[in-house]
């Protein structure tokens, strides 16, 4: 069997590496920041924390994000006026901004939700792009106007202001406010706009910027303010000072990928504030995590988790079992998520010590070495759910039967190591939640289940490195050595510690070591030689395009009866149809579904590429969407004469051949061998002036088995070829075309016309009832404001992209033939999935995806 490789993206793994190096870096420093603290010390700073303080925290989250919600307003009436309602657009921007602010990578994760909640009200990508992009100048510009005002009006106080005079700071300050004021007095002179790809986009005018500018200048205000009013009254200093470390501190969280900033903020602020050692100001910032990241979390998961059961409640049955059908595209995240919860609880439990009172009852009930194993063992059972939690959202159902196994021992574990009874019964919760979820996971595939993305190590990473911290910081207690590895005592919680965390330190290292050393694929069959049943059916189809699959490049499945294929490549995470089935249209959709099961099975993509409507239904039926990308035209043969108006361009191309000296001809596929020298001396001097290279699975290439299949049409001038196109003919004369169509440059400019005129009149007197001129991409697209997202991008890629593609020049070379149009398809998942298998296709055409991203 040949593998299908993924290929190791390093930009990925260089922003993975980036992001887990400076955690590390910021645990570290929090852990020299904090030598002095016990955990015991911030439990009681937390306590001791007034009522007032909390209020007033929860008072300034609640003020940033209605601020959040009023600047997405703004984007959305900007960009969509009277399309989305406020509440749809406050919904949108709030919890866009807490999945986000909690998870990191926010244009990521807070543009996929607002996709998901804008695209429900018709809005397109490029209207969706707009809003996300005016939300975060919204918050980016008030942040730079909070740290020119503390720049110019607090020079003294901002931290660095001992070794940069306060003239310099007050002068950066005044040149930060001048840009707004220069920006501010361009917006009074009216309306604008700029033309960016093709796209138009609206700058705000004087007043609408001036509500952003306030608007995210409050978010970013209050946020900071939260932290501000936690914090020790004795610690912060001046108001300007405390705010440009807090902006400084979001600025590094943001560059680090951590998510939410972990560690790398506090260290920030614990350093912007020079409060080493101190125990409240550690309390502050774990009380500001847990009001202004967790406590919004909660509630928007909550209601995100009921929006999306909602959407389908239409299909709700009575029984258990279709209420379980109907939430299960819900179920891998749903189930990863907790997986992830239940290892990061047993990691964390790892790295604390255990309480006086269970330490004695379980020294009565258990031995020594049984405790120690069950610390260890509850440990890497952490860790192993935090790696099955990837494998989960790939719907594997061996990850599904382990992270069931591991959440049973690790309530054990929890019990036998420290009698923690909360994270067993958590666990036992976990447990029973996942229970009726079993059909969900049914993917069986020989990929291993340690074969996590570098994105999915980078976290996994963190979350170890967040835990190791924090048991060095419970255990600040304890005077290392040498010796202390190796102490089995019942008061060893230290010990214990340190080794597990080389045992968890080590599972990650082997980890990373297999992601760099086994990135592989599902096993995908080789390329095989065109079945015999291929090419008989190929001979009884009447639609010429079914010729394709002589090609030699594509994967078939047969039906047993031999009586219907279907075609098909793999590339990326894609697997992808080429055309719909061919033959008896029963076999053909047993045959589609049975392409659908498998690419399901090896968690990849499924796609119809270039189908007709036949096949509709069916690919509706399968949960796919079916998306336009073009129209074919075919020729009414019959009807099709020179001795007419329409066709004077035509004529004309016919007696300037001649003048030329040109003659047309058809060599039978017998004669095809001995001219193949020829041909290719044609396909090399079109190459060269086309400066690319040859297509394949969609288009023909120059191949010479390929070729000796079919006559060939030839124009010679001089006796010598100089143009050539194979004959494609369907059954029983309903359909003639053509695939490959190769011509020497600079010998005259009507070759093609000629050609195409002469094949014509051919097939008219053959007796063929249409001529297939093949396909003008993204041509006819429905253009309206109320149309599909993908026909709005796609009218904009054909207006506007002729620099990458001439989608204009080929649509009115066909249309000079005065075809018939017909739609052309692609059938495949919807939303995000869109974009990927459209480069995937690309990608399988051109020959790779390095030579997809060329012109």
């Amino acid at each position: 069997m040949a593998e299908h490789q993924h290929k190791m993206n390093w930009k990925t793994i260089a922003v993975g590496v980036f992001a887990v190096a400076i955690t590390v870096f910021a645990f570290y420093m929090l852990h020299h920041f904090t030598e002095n603290i016990t955990l015991s010390d911030v439990f009681e700073d937390i306590q001791n924390t007034s009522t007032r303080q909390l209020l007033l925290a929860v008072l300034a989250t609640l003020v940033s994000f209605a601020a959040i919600a009023f600047y997405e307003n703004i984007s959305v009436r900007l960009v969509a006026p009277d399309r989305v309602s406020w509440r749809t657009a406050s919904w949108a921007g709030i919890s866009s901004f807490a999945i986000s602010d909690v998870a990191g990578f926010h244009i990521l994760t807070g543009g996929a939700l607002r996709y998901r909640i804008y695209s429900g009200k018709g809005l397109d990508i490029s209207e969706i792009g707009q809003i996300v992009g005016l939300s975060w100048i919204a918050f980016w510009a008030g942040l730079c106007l909070l740290v020119g005002l503390a720049f110019t009006f607090d020079p003294g106080g901002i931290p660095v202001s001992s070794a940069i005079p306060s003239t310099v700071i007050s002068v950066a300050g005044i040149s930060v406010l001048l840009i707004f004021v220069a920006y501010f007095a361009w917006a009074m002179t009216g309306t604008r706009t700029i033309e960016l790809h093709g796209v138009t986009i609206k700058i705000p005018g004087f007043a609408t910027s001036l509500l952003l500018l306030g608007a995210g200048a409050l978010d970013v205000a209050a946020s900071i303010g939260v932290l501000y009013v936690l914090m020790p009254s004795d610690v912060v200093g001046s108001l300007g000072g405390f705010y440009v470390i807090c902006l400084s501190a979001i600025i590094i969280g943001a560059v680090s990928h951590s998510p939410g900033g972990l560690g790398v903020y506090e260290a920030t602020i614990i350093l912007g504030l020079g409060a080493t050692g101190r125990s409240d100001v550690v309390g502050a910032l774990i009380l500001y995590r847990i009001i202004y990241f967790l406590l919004p979390l909660i509630p928007v998961a909550m209601a995100l988790l009921v929006m999306e059961l909602a959407r389908g409640r239409k299909a709700i049955a009575n029984s258990a079992r279709s209420i379980g059908r109907l939430s299960e595209p819900l179920v891998p995240p749903l189930v990863a998520g907790l997986a992830f919860v239940g290892g990061l609880v047993l990691l964390f439990s790892g790295s604390l010590p255990v309480g006086d009172l269970r330490h004695e009852w379980i020294k009565s009930a258990l031995p020594l070495p049984f405790v120690e194993s069950s610390h260890l063992l509850a440990s890497l059972a952490g860790f192993a759910l935090l790696v099955l939690a990837n494998a989960l959202l790939r719907r594997r159902e061996s990850a599904y039967y382990l992270t069931m196994t591991l959440l049973g021992v690790g309530a054990v574990f929890a019990l036998t190591k420290g009698l923690d009874y909360e994270e067993a019964v958590l666990l036992g919760v976990i447990f029973v939640l996942l229970l009726p979820f079993r059909s969900a996971f049914y993917r069986k595939s020989s990929e291993s289940l340690l074969a996590v993305t570098p994105g999915w190590l980078a976290i996994i990473a963190i979350t170890v490195a967040a835990a190791v911290w924090l048991g060095f910081f419970a255990h600040r207690h304890v005077e290392y050595s040498n010796q202390l590895w190796w102490e089995f005592t019942w008061d060893g919680s230290a010990p214990r510690f340190l080794r597990t965390s080389v045992a968890v330190v080590a599972a990650l290292f082997v980890l990373g070591l297999n992601m760099l050393l086994n990135r592989r694929g599902s096993q995908i069959a080789p390329i095989e030689a065109v079945p015999d049943s291929v090419r008989k059916l190929v001979a009884q189809s009447a639609d010429p395009d079914t010729t394709i699959a002589l090609l030699g490049d594509k994967h078939f499945l047969v039906s047993e009866d031999e009586t219907a294929f279907l075609m098909y490549g793999v590339m990326g995470g894609s697997f992808i149809a080429m055309g719909d089935p061919v033959g008896d249209p029963e076999q053909g959709a047993a045959l589609a579904w049975k392409f659908r099961e498998m690419a399901d099975q090896g968690g990849y993509r499924t796609a119809f590429y270039s189908i007709g409507p036949n096949f509709l239904p069916l690919y509706l039926d399968m949960g796919l969407s079916v998306l336009k990308i073009g129209e074919k035209a075919s020729v009414d043969i019959q009807a099709f004469t020179l001795d007419i108006p329409r066709f004077k361009s035509m004529r004309h191309a016919n007696r300037r051949a001649v003048k030329d000296g040109l003659t047309f001809s058809i060599v039978p596929q017998a004669d095809i061998p001995a001219i193949l020298p020829e041909l290719k001396e044609v396909s090399d001097a079109w190459l060269d002036i086309k400066a690319g290279s040859e297509k394949q699975f969609a288009i023909a290439s120059f191949k010479e088995d390929y070729l000796t299949c079919f006559d060939c049409a030839v124009v010679k001038k001089d006796d010598k070829i100089i143009a050539f196109a194979n004959i494609l003919r369907g059954a029983e004369k309903e359909e003639l075309s053509v695939d490959l169509m190769r011509y020497r440059p600079k010998i005259s400019g009507v070759i093609m016309d000629f050609l195409f005129a002469q094949l014509l009149l051919q097939g008219k007197e053959e007796g063929y009832r249409w001529f297939a001129l093949g396909a003008a991409p993204l041509s006819g697209l429905a253009d309206h404001p109320l149309a599909t997202s993908w026909n709005r991008v796609g009218t904009m890629i054909y207006r506007h992209g002729e620099e990458f593609y001439h989608f204009e020049g080929l649509r009115s070379y066909k249309a000079k033939f005065d075809p018939t149009w017909t739609p052309n398809y692609l059938a495949c998942a919807g939303g995000f999935s869109v974009p990927k298998v459209l480069f995937d296709v690309t990608s399988l055409i051109a020959g790779g995806r390095l030579k997809a991203l060329k012109k």
